[in-house]
């Protein structure tokens, strides 16, 4: 919250408001004698005391000594010690510690206001959520939260509960609440406040202020023992336990964890990756989710407040969290977030000036102290983890080298030190009995399960009742979805089983997603939990097998809407889906300049290309005026324009739809742009490929998607696949693809190339109308819905395009009919998601009529 100087006569650090440009751009983070130590200083000339205060200050691996940078660190991974850099002038030096008592001097102002903030937040948030449950037993009858949902359904504008002045509740427009100044309520039924704790830094202060501010009968404390604890971590929660028991006797504490040891899951789906994100919900936010079910003991997931020590600093998806949000990881939980807007050196001064206990992790030097191994762990991190908690971490690593030697890969020690198995992308390495293959899905949906691990009619429950006959080894059911009956025949062959459903609708995409959801469960559930706590009437249990009570279901479809297939382990277990592709793009890759890697390396779309064309399109290709390579440059770029549809398919003559483009250039260039990406979605494999593969709000590293982009074509060698990637990465570099319109946004963090998309919601209308005309000449019918372009298996359309947000495009719809040129009709009321396109127009049609 404030900026950081040195303090250099003291071997502190000051927080200030104004630092009149010495303000530091990275926290720093106290260091002691431990950390030292271990990088071996006691043996390189310097001499310093072992004591319980700080001897320097960090910021990342440069260490600073009364503000002046004195050593630096540099590499260092699972198997290599780093190179410590001292520098010069510093070779031998005597180190004094931190004065505590100025640093507390010098501080105690600032950290009073902060301290005091965060405590009045949590004072707030815990008032007003209680007193939101005293109104809620008053009022049992009463549903604020669906008394709000009704009126946004009704006056399309969203609203929220608020809380007035004298306890009562109102439910007003959320524009109106925030001109007040109100904060919403989330939840109106809270049954259980809760301080989560990790043992790292951040929790252990959030844990102290709540405890200050909410009497402590009235919130319990969770720590999470995910199975990659350090050492230190576990001995600090018995301490911080004993701590607060004395000081609080009435406090509660619990562990939540799995109820199977984390290297089963290992075992049993492969480990986690940055692709394959499994951990935390599996050995973290589940359990404690089912553990607060079983201290609240109402059989289904309470409603809770979740105090949480997630910083904005740490990351940039943190960044963009809000203070209080619902649905974070779970929809019952609201998580608060006081310290949110803190920095690291605020944090360790709250710390060291309370006197609390420090983990002994930081003081051997962890900036941050979680997992033994994480797919996000520094190499530096793994370093220290390797030298400090070998026996910790040893089974990890042999289980890591176990699966790369099994799958014949060579170069295993670098391959580990690298960190290349944190980019696991599919589970072409992993062995599994289990499998499902899909072998239709309209009229009749047909899929073979092998070695299914669970049984099938216990997961179709979740779609809808049914009734099913026994005859031999078939099975014929009729299930009920919604208010269709729909016959199914369930083959047991012993280790197959084949599934059929009969008269599926192909555009009930919706219905087909959920079918294969189901059989994804049945075929690889191992009972990770995950589902279980999603699940918010209390019907499904996964432990020791899969039950669902037919009773409480609602068929709500949370249980496997969590996940793009359903289930975690089919995730990260089965391979990519390479299903998806039309037969057409399937024959366009088996080439090379002939189907994905088109465009020699490197050479991108690029805006000063597109100006020349279009400035002079009837003889570019006749001369070299336009200043580009014939060889390298002039072959690439006529294979974008191709397919952007600017030039014929066979020739370089312009087409009609370039002509439009190209009139229209000068006076609406990003309209331009939205149209070709939608041409080049359709046409260029490497880009149809992108919008079906890649996520919007997230970044990857370019290591990241090279093996997102080899899983999903095991068969191109990765030169094959790295070429036209550049090409793309080159293209949203240098064009307004990146810059304007945010498809792809390719940047650069800690030196690492990282590509992202960001959601495009002020598309122009005539690119909206372009791209459904295109989608529906490719679905050849003039009937679509909104629905289909958010089915999580949908890989094209405008959502996979350009991430608009569904109520985005309910109003661009709306707008659309409305246009002079009515080019469609969009039924939203009453539950419609109807869009009905003209049969009399074209996708060229639409260009023509409303590019001005």
């Amino acid at each position: 919250m404030f900026k950081v100087v040195w303090d250099p006569k003291y071997n502190g650090v000051r927080l200030t408001m104004s630092a009149a440009g010495e303000a530091l751009n990275v926290s720093p983070r106290p260091v002691f004698w431990e950390e030292l130590d271990l990088l071996g200083l006691n043996k390189m000339g310097w001499i310093y005391p072992h004591v319980d205060e700080p001897l320097l200050w960090a910021c990342d691996r440069r260490y600073f000594f009364k503000g002046q940078f004195v050593l630096e660190v540099k590499g260092g991974n699972i198997f290599d010690a780093p190179t410590v850099i001292q520098q010069e002038g510093f070779e031998s030096l005597t180190l004094s510690p931190v004065d505590m008592e100025k640093l507390r001097e010098h501080n105690e102002d600032t950290m009073f206001i902060i301290e005091h903030e965060a405590m009045d937040f949590i004072n707030q948030t815990y008032r007003r959520y209680k007193n939101s449950c005293k109104v809620a037993a008053e009022n049992p009858d009463i549903d604020f939260q669906s008394l709000a949902a009704h009126l946004e359904k009704k006056t399309k504008q969203k609203h929220v509960v608020v809380k007035e002045d004298c306890d009562s509740f109102e439910v007003m427009p959320l524009n109106k609440a925030e001109e007040l100044g109100k904060a919403p309520i989330l939840t109106s039924k809270v049954e259980i406040f809760v301080s989560s704790f990790s043992g790292g830094k951040d929790s252990q202060v959030v844990l102290d202020l709540v405890s200050r501010v909410i009497p402590t009968e009235d919130f319990v404390v969770i720590y999470s023992n995910t199975g990659y604890e350090l050492p230190p971590s576990l001995k600090l929660y018995d301490e911080i336990k004993e701590f607060y028991k004395e000081k609080y006797p009435n406090i509660r504490f619990y562990v939540a964890q799995n109820h199977q040891q984390i290297l089963h899951y290992w075992d049993e789906i492969g480990t986690p990756s940055r692709i394959h994100r499994w951990c935390c919900g599996i050995m973290k936010s589940a359990p404690l989710s089912r553990l607060l079910k079983e201290i609240v003991g109402k059989g289904k997931q309470p409603n809770a407040v979740l105090f949480d020590g997630v910083r904005a600093e740490e990351s940039a998806s943190r960044s963009s969290r809000s203070r209080v949000g619902k649905n974070v990881k779970h929809n019952n939980i609201v998580n608060v977030s006081p310290i949110l807007d803190w920095n690291a050196t605020e944090i360790y001064l709250y710390i060291l000036l309370n006197k609390l206990q420090v983990n002994d992790a930081y003081r051997k030097g962890l900036s941050r102290v979680g997992c033994v191994i994480c797919p996000y762990s520094s190499s530096w991190s793994e370093d220290l983890c390797g030298q400090l908690y070998p026996q910790t971490l040893k089974p990890f690593v042999s289980k890591i080298r176990e699966g790369l030697e099994n799958a014949k890969v060579s170069g295993v020690d670098n391959y580990i030190k690298t960190g290349r198995w944190k980019m696991r992308a599919g589970g072409r390495y992993l062995h599994c009995d289990a499998n499902v293959s899909f072998m239709s899905v309209s009229p009749e949906f047909r899929a073979v399960m092998s070695n299914p691990k669970e049984n099938l009619l216990t997961w179709l429950a979740v779609l809808g009742n049914f009734s099913c006959e026994r005859e031999g080894n078939k099975i014929t059911v009729n299930l009920k979805h919604k208010n269709q009956i729909y016959k199914c025949i369930l083959e047991d062959n012993g280790d197959t089983q084949v599934f059929s459903a009969y008269e599926i609708d192909s555009k009930d995409v919706v219905f087909i997603s959920h079918l294969k959801k189901v059989i994804y469960k049945a075929t690889y559930c191992v009972h990770c939990e995950v589902c279980e706590v999603e699940c918010p009437t209390g019907a499904l249990s996964v432990v020791p097998i899969a039950t669902i009570d037919k009773n409480k279901c609602a068929h709500c479809m949370k249980c496997i809407d969590f996940d793009g297939k359903g289930c975690h382990a089919a995730s990260s277990i089965s391979t990519s889906d390479t299903s998806i592709m039309t037969n057409q793009l399937k024959n366009m890759i088996q080439g090379t300049k002939s189907g994905i890697n088109r465009y020699n390396d490197g050479m991108g779309l690029r805006r000063n290309w597109l100006e020349k064309y279009f400035s002079n399109y009837s003889t570019f290709f006749d001369n070299n005026d336009h200043g580009l390579n014939p060889k390298y440059q002039i072959p690439p770029f006529i294979n974008w324009l191709r397919e952007s549809l600017i030039l014929d398919s066979n020739g370089k003559s312009i087409t009609e739809t370039g002509l439009l483009l190209a009139n229209v250039y000068l006076q609406n260039p990003i309209i331009v742009w939205e149209v070709i990406f939608i041409g080049l979605c359709e046409n260029s494999e490497i880009c149809n490929w992108y919008q079906g593969s890649i996520e919007f709000n997230r970044k990857y590293t370019r290591e990241e998607i090279d093996i997102v982009l080899q899983d999903s074509y095991p068969d191109l060698k990765d030169r094959t696949l790295r070429n036209p990637m550049n090409s793309l990465m080159n293209t949203f570099k240098d064009s307004p693809l990146g810059t304007d319109i945010h498809v792809g946004i390719v940047s650069k963090e800690s030196n690492k190339i990282v590509l992202s998309r960001l959601p495009h919601n002020d598309i122009s209308l005539v690119a909206a109308a372009y791209s459904l005309y295109r989608y529906a000449e490719r679905q050849k019918r003039h009937m679509l819905t909104v629905s289909e372009f958010y089915d999580e298996n949908q890989k094209e359309g405008i959502y996979r395009q350009f991430g608009i947000s569904r109520d985005t495009l309910e109003k661009l719809l709306l707008s659309l009919q409305e246009e002079g040129n009515h080019v469609l009709r969009a039924e939203l009321n009453m539950g419609l998601d109807n869009i009905i396109l003209r049969e009399d127009l074209t996708s060229k049609d639409i260009l023509k009529l409303m590019l001005k």
